[in-house]
């Protein structure tokens, strides 16, 4: 559809009205077969959709001029979708090719991060990943400041500068907070070169009317695969079997994720052991069926990251699933869930170790551990 024909359609209200068809039809798709049914599950499922529309919204209407780009927060405790890490900022703008963008922010106290240029994403089939940078790869100005170049050719005297690709679409980013007292989140920017200081102009119909179709498009594209990619993968999984960290397609060419489905009663506890990773961040946390989202991580332990988590004087690292607190200090909140998907994470790793997992009551737990493991009341 061309700009002229998206324009009548949102000034004679049909934009709006196809927009709305097509959200009520995502709705009605969460009673289907295909969708878990359960109070609990219905109930989620749809504040799921609520998320995932707010930040649709947010992000194809009011950030979605790639000629004046705005960072967009995601992925924080309202708006998870795909498994999420507690420990992340995210932080994405839309990008054209055909330009060159500055990205600015003082970074002081941060402990790391991961810059790329994206396709887009995995539920649109969008799998490119360009250009990933860490912190490692940046100079610094003597006050920690940033000034990072997107462009296809590196500007002149530019200290950082990361190379456009002829398929990104997003510029993103994740902050890792492995403490998240003492470890910082920057403000960061984003702006267009040759844009500096120049207003955003007026919304146009027609620019509205692709927001709207590129929003709902997303949900419903989001919504369908993430239920369909859980639940395959947990048919073909063993319960409370621990799968070998790798990386993922679509993902930061850094990390690596290894998981387990858990199948337990609200008596009983997995208790998975390893050798602690040689690697500058981890942790472990748990993934909802079928949303996919990280649980209530604003007020549960649902995650731990490596700061957090108590290492043994043996160097491995014991860690409890259990819907009830065990007392000891590397309790997982399972938030009195039967299902879900535990998830590790492994970045910038010299080593993998691959945890063991061993099924207990929880009032087993503690004759599981070495005697100077830590009692928690």
């Amino acid at each position: 559809m061309d700009d002229d024909a998206r324009a009548r359609d949102l000034e004679s209200g049909e934009a709006w009205r196809d927009f709305c068809d097509r959200l009520k039809a995502v709705g009605e798709s969460l009673t289907s077969d295909a969708f878990p049914s359960a109070p609990r599950d219905r109930a989620e499922g749809y504040r799921y959709l609520t998320r995932l529309l707010a930040y649709a919204m947010r992000m194809e209407i009011e950030c979605g001029d790639p000629l004046f780009p705005q960072l967009c927060r995601y992925e924080e405790p309202h708006t998870q979708w795909g498994g999420p890490n507690p420990d992340n900022t995210y932080l994405r703008a839309r990008i054209d090719p055909a330009h060159a963008y500055r990205v600015w922010g003082d970074l002081t106290g941060m402990r790391q991060i991961i810059a790329s240029l994206q396709e887009g994403d995995m539920q649109l089939a969008q799998y490119g990943v360009f250009s990933e940078q860490t912190l490692d790869d940046w100079t610094l100005g003597p006050n920690g400041e940033l000034e990072l170049v997107i462009a296809k050719e590196r500007p002149a005297g530019a200290a950082n500068w990361m190379p456009m690709h002829d398929q990104a679409r997003l510029f993103q980013v994740r902050v890792y907070l492995s403490d998240w007292v003492n470890d910082a989140s920057p403000v960061l920017h984003i702006e267009r070169i040759g844009a500096e200081g120049e207003p955003p102009p007026p919304p146009e119909p027609a620019a509205v009317a692709a927001g709207l179709d590129r929003a709902v498009d997303w949900v419903a594209k989001s919504a369908a695969y993430w239920n369909r990619y859980t639940w395959k993968s947990f048919e073909r999984a063993t319960p409370n079997a621990v799968a070998a960290a790798r990386s993922t397609p679509g993902g930061a060419d850094n990390i690596k994720y290894g998981s387990c489905f858990w199948d337990l009663a609200d008596d009983e506890a997995l208790l998975f052991t390893c050798e602690e990773p040689e690697a500058q961040y981890y942790n472990f946390c748990i993934h909802t069926m079928t949303w996919l989202e990280s649980g209530d991580f604003a007020n549960r332990q649902v995650s731990l990251s490596g700061h957090q988590l108590h290492v043994d004087d043996d160097g491995r690292l014991r860690v409890v699933l259990a819907a009830r607190d065990p007392g000891v200090p590397n309790w997982i909140d399972t938030e009195g869930r039967r299902n879900g998907l535990f998830a590790y994470r492994w970045v910038w790793a010299s080593t993998s170790p691959e945890p063991t997992g061993e099924v207990m009551k929880v009032d087993a737990v503690r004759a599981h551990l070495p005697a100077g493991h830590p009692v928690v009341s």
